[in-house]
């Protein structure tokens, strides 16, 4: 995409964000930004955060799961600083034009729960930008990811061992029953080939050369996890094209830079014979292909929700297996106690023993000291958010497992922990949590924004009662170790400082005695603030349409004022009126800004204090 594009697409989707957050700042109890900036936006979503308590608790009120919520906060933070783009940086412009698309596409969200709402989403879009261009561009990028593995590994053999290591036998089985003779790929789904395509082990020796000078695929620190974090944001645009979905002009944006980005490379190693797939033939394929392809999407959906019923119920069944099992046990147990073992013949129990050992045989597959394989056998399958879960739950010997075989995790997966510890502190998850901070072992996936994220976590924790600092503070050495880390914690900590001198200035505008605030307003003989009175008591009063939205507190003030002296229906008012409302006005004025500002002001002394603790603990370079 051209820079000239780009920029109209960032600065579009800036002025969207506003819209939509001006409309939201009711649902949130927090007054609408100042202006369409991207900083402005922050700033209103932040104050939601300080007013609603948390960040989990703004996403509640926006429709949005925890997940969503902490990626839709570090977007618009993300953005903040870009306000400027003409004058963006080429790097920093792409980041800034797929994190507002991500942001824009993340509001849609919001308008499902508040169908009230009605910001404008439209773009005036690139004429290449269609749905049926759409569908080639995510048909060619899946094809485009299958090549690559396909010609990398050169051998179907070898690659179906590979994903049995990957995934176990029976998802493998599952794979090939979808999938073409001699082509296992074209049975899987978009998030099995990422999953494949970006494991830390495989990308360095298999498809790195392949893009080999990607210039463009920078939005995450490397682009091995630029492309992993593509292809799992397109997993939603791919399942809406399988059911023939409407897709939103965001979405298609969005695709459309993706789809550049993955595109380009390739076929650089197209030209440069280092791959046989041609992207731009797959891309102009023939409408009866592209049909094909929506049909082998809906094939493939049907039967990744018919496993998915099958699965839930073999577990059922497997279940209700072993407590028979189980019982077999325990009855034979009870005849041998009460039969002091004189009235049992040996060779009873014997076969009795052997009955449940075959059955047991039976529920259990093979058994291997390989990690994975012993999950296989548990039931459990070979995947991140299964991880997720062992870990949230406290099940120590499953993560154990996981670690064992090499399965990568996420800091947030410890965070969600410490959550469900404040509920339930039990011991297996307080081990469990020990057990993830001792063993990182470079498996650990963490942001640059983990460290500050989970100290304001520990201190929601501290407010609410149910922190664990001795536990927490074993995350937050693990987080905080990072340098990069403890750079973006110390601007942060440096952006709360500024943003309270910010307030204090602000609140001391208006902390001032009546007779002060009466002089300032007289400076043009009262005509401006007399002219907003008036203007405030004919919207609050006569308007049809007023303003929703939470005013600030000149607007509020003057809103009071008009409603409590009448005379400012009309236009003009007696000298005495005029004074009394003046110091009415002020009075008001300086209420509201006592109800305002302090708590925030207080809240925000609070945090920058509890930062200096933190980091003096835990030796944070601030």
């Amino acid at each position: 995409m051209n820079n000239k594009t780009a920029i109209a697409i960032v600065t579009r989707s800036r002025d969207i964000i506003a819209l939509a957050h001006a409309q939201l700042a009711r649902e949130l109890s927090v007054p609408q930004p100042e202006n369409n900036s991207f900083d402005a936006s922050y700033r209103m979503l932040d104050d939601a955060r300080n007013e609603n308590g948390n960040w989990i608790k703004v996403g509640e009120l926006l429709g949005f799961n925890r997940q969503q919520m902490l990626d839709y906060a570090d977007l618009m933070r993300g953005l903040r600083g870009c306000d400027d783009v003409q004058n963006l940086d080429p790097n920093t412009l792409n980041k800034s034009l797929i994190a507002s698309l991500q942001i824009v596409n993340l509001l849609e969200l919001a308008k499902h729960k508040y169908p009230h709402l009605n910001w404008d989403s439209r773009y005036s879009l690139p004429d290449e930008t269609s749905e049926d261009n759409a569908v080639r561009q995510m048909r060619a990028i899946e094809l485009l990811i299958r090549q690559v593995i396909d010609e990398a590994w050169a051998d179907q053999q070898k690659l179906a061992a590979r994903l049995q290591t990957l995934f176990g036998k029976e998802q493998v089985a599952r794979i090939m029953k979808s999938a073409e003779k001699d082509n296992i790929l074209s049975g899987t789904l978009l998030e099995q080939l990422r999953i494949i395509f970006s494991n830390q082990e495989d990308y360095p020796n298999y498809y790195d050369a392949y893009f080999d000078g990607a210039s463009g695929l920078n939005y995450a620190s490397t682009t091995r996890e630029t492309l992993s974090q593509f292809l799992q944001s397109l997993n939603h645009i791919r399942n809406k094209i399988a059911h023939h979905k409407k897709l939103t002009e965001s979405e298609m944006l969005l695709l459309n830079e993706y789809f550049d980005q993955v595109v380009e490379p390739l076929r650089n190693a197209h030209q440069q014979g280092r791959l046989q797939t041609d992207p731009d033939a797959l891309y102009h394929a023939p409408a009866e292909a592209i049909k094909a392809y929506q049909a082998q999407l809906a094939k493939l959906n049907a039967a990744a929700e018919r496993n998915e019923v099958v699965v839930k119920k073999i577990n059922h069944k497997l279940t209700w297996a072993l407590a028979g099992i189980v019982g077999i046990i325990a009855i034979t147990g009870v005849t041998l106690h009460f039969s002091g073992g004189s009235f049992v013949n040996t060779e009873i129990i014997k076969d009795k023993v052997s009955d449940v050992q075959e059955k047991l045989g039976k529920v259990k597959q093979e058994t291997s000291v390989d990690p994975r394989k012993e999950l296989a056998n548990l039931g459990v399958q070979w995947d991140r958010g299964t991880m997720e879960q062992a870990i949230k739950h406290g099940d120590l010997r499953t993560v154990k497992l996981f670690n064992e075989g090499g399965m990568t995790w996420d800091s947030l997966f410890l965070s969600a922990a410490m959550t469900e510890y404040g509920k339930n502190p039990s011991k297996n998850l307080a081990d469990t949590i020990e057990y993830v901070t001792a063993h990182p072992e470079n498996r650990i996936n963490a942001s640059e924004y983990s460290c500050r994220t989970e100290i304001n976590y520990m201190r929601e924790r501290m407010k609410e009662g149910t922190l664990n600092e001795a536990l927490n503070g074993k995350i937050i050495r693990l987080v905080c170790a990072d340098p990069k880390a403890q750079k973006i914690f110390a601007e942060t900590r440096k952006e709360a400082v500024e943003r309270q001198s910010s307030l204090e200035k602000k609140y001391a505008q208006y902390n001032k005695p009546q007779a002060a605030c009466v002089k300032e307003l007289m400076k043009d003989d009262g005509d401006a603030v007399a002219n907003a009175i008036f203007k405030a008591r004919q919207a609050a009063v006569y308007s049809l349409f007023p303003n929703e939205g939470r005013q600030d507190i000149s607007q509020r003030a003057a809103t009071a004022t008009g409603l409590k002296f009448t005379d400012y229906q009309y236009s003009s008012v007696s000298r005495k009126v005029f004074r009394e409302s003046l110091n009415f006005y002020c009075d008001r004025r300086l209420e509201f800004a006592k109800q305002d500002y302090p708590p925030v002001i207080d809240d925000l002394k609070a945090q920058i204090d509890y930062y200096d603790t933190v980091a003096a603990k835990y030796g944070i370079k601030i």
